[in-house]
């Protein structure tokens, strides 16, 4: 498995260390009127700059201690926590990741989606690759990239979001051919949708289970 915190994560931050500008693709949430916004993945800080520019304060989170010593330094307000389990107890009016929900295996993706949830108090966006529930190759490490259709996964958790915007941003926007959701999450329950999660070990490349979890909420995602 990649080790985000350690050596793989550093790596990682180094190839993303200077993105194209994303100002154009954010300055279409400026409609919802959101004064503060809490990213989950933030990396070195490259979105939250942006908002910060915006008039949206933001704060962010990342495992990789590296990428959050550089966005501290740049005078923003990140620390190291995983997107799983946020310490935070406040709420924002935007939670969001983009290219983070593609890392995670199954379990985690449920609980991540919860956390997003739990710490918004009004919209949830992601902008991740899509695919057919399918697990991909990335630079040498398994259960390391899922393409899935996560606004399904997102709606059939949560199935009192209300879908306010989705479309793709490409390169004019600072992106790789991405798919982006916005929900209003104001009337969802973190606990919409599902009960309990329980896996066995995926480390072992055995299926996931989950317990109360919509029919078809996944499709193939679990096996690897």
């Amino acid at each position: 498995m990649a080790d985000w915190q350690g050596t793989f994560g550093d790596q990682y931050t180094m190839r993303n260390a200077e993105l194209a500008d994303r100002t154009k693709f954010f300055q279409r949430f400026l409609k919802y009127e959101i004064v503060d916004a809490f990213e989950i993945g933030c990396n070195i800080g490259t979105n939250m700059k942006v908002l910060e520019r915006l008039g949206i304060e933001t704060i962010g989170c990342d495992v990789n201690a590296t990428a959050v010593n550089i966005a501290t330094l740049n005078n923003l307000k990140a620390y190291v926590a995983t997107g799983t389990d946020v310490d935070v107890y406040n709420t924002f009016d935007l939670v969001f990741t983009v290219g983070v929900l593609i890392h995670q295996q199954t379990a985690e993706l449920i609980k991540m989606m919860k956390e997003m949830v739990r710490l918004s108090a009004k919209y949830v966006m992601f902008a991740e690759y899509v695919g057919d529930d399918e697990e991909v190759p990335y630079r040498g490490e398994r259960h390391a990239l899922f393409k899935r259709e996560f606004g399904r996964i997102f709606e059939s958790l949560f199935p009192q979001a209300e879908l306010l915007d989705t479309g793709t941003a490409g390169k004019e926007m600072g992106f790789d051919n991405v798919t982006y959701w916005m929900y209003d999450i104001s009337n969802c329950s973190s606990e919409d949708g599902f009960t309990q999660v329980a896996r066995e070990s995926s480390d072992e490349g055995e299926r996931e289970e989950f317990i109360g979890a919509p029919v078809g909420a996944f499709g193939k995602v679990g096996v690897s």
